[in-house]
């Protein structure tokens, strides 16, 4: 495995294109179809889904994706420090987030960190949950953002909640559901219903959206990858969705209406260890001073 098989594995996962990926990396498509392909024979697997039209990463190629994206940053990092762009010394501290919605609630955090810790240089890996596991598994995540899980939270390492948000049923305001203060679990059964992934959504969303789905025929469905394609098709007027309450994560345009009897989603923190890592029990600290009086 070298550098330019990975640099071409990602050009083409960020762009879901072999010719826009050779394009980026100024080498020819069979170039970096030969690349590729070196790569999957090496690592045994295929990393993308290929057909004449198409290019989708697969289970195995998102797993990978956060290792391809450390072991660049990290020879960058080497190549820098050996060159002499970095006086000073300089302490990682990897986040892992899987869905946008979570950096809302790290810019504050992160200022109060780097005050206590000046040599710390926070990164925040960007991708699916099933791949931050993994990560944090290695250790190569310091902690990651989740919605916890029973059985998540025995596999992944140690869970700190830090809140429990309420079920809400998101609406745009002229939506008939707009005007009410709370509604049923019965009264979601009417209307066009928007649904998240819910490789991407917590457990007690993925059950409730699981029933809904039984009570309206497909046409009245809109099915999104993430919460922010969700809210679009709600801003849209094409129906209602249903979310944990975060509020620093709200869309003050929209309508949060609380859903009766549901069950709160449990969010908080997941790391492997606290062993000689300051810097991840202060961001514990901040994170849960933070989130309680605001969420």
């Amino acid at each position: 495995m070298n550098t330019v098989q990975l640099e071409c594995y990602m050009a083409v996962a960020e762009n879901l294109s072999f010719a826009r990926a050779a394009e980026q990396l100024h080498i020819t498509q069979p170039a970096v179809t030969h690349q590729i392909n070196s790569l999957e024979a090496e690592l045994d697997v295929k990393l993308f889904k290929r057909t004449t039209r198409t290019v989708e990463l697969t289970a195995q190629g998102w797993v990978f994706f956060g290792y391809a994206k450390d072991i660049l940053a990290k020879t960058a990092q080497a190549k820098n420090r050996l060159a002499g762009h970095f006086e000073d010394q300089m302490q990682p501290f990897v986040i892992g987030c899987h869905s946008p919605f979570e950096l809302t609630l790290l810019p504050e955090v992160l200022r109060m960190l780097v005050e206590s810790y000046p040599q710390v240089h926070p990164d925040i890996k960007m991708v699916p949950f099933q791949a931050l596991r993994n990560l944090l598994q290695e250790e190569t995540l310091d902690v990651m953002l989740g919605f916890g899980e029973e059985k998540e939270k025995k596999k992944t390492g140690t869970y700190v909640e830090l809140t429990k948000a309420p079920v809400v049923c998101v609406t745009a305001p002229d939506h008939p559901l707009s005007s009410k203060s709370a509604v049923t679990f019965e009264e979601l059964y009417e209307g066009r219903l928007v649904l998240c992934d819910p490789h991407k959504s917590p457990p007690v969303i993925t059950e409730m959206q699981g029933k809904l789905i039984s009570t309206r025929p497909p046409s009245r469905m809109f099915f999104c990858e993430n919460i922010e394609c969700a809210l679009a098709f709600v801003k849209a007027g094409l129906g209602f969705t249903i979310l944990p309450d975060m509020p620093l994560m709200k869309d003050s345009s929209l309508r949060y209406i609380p859903v009766k009897n549901a069950a709160p989603a449990s969010f908080g923190l997941y790391y492997k260890t606290l062993q000689n890592n300051p810097v991840l029990r202060s961001f514990i600290h901040i994170m849960k001073e933070y989130s309680q009086p605001q969420i």
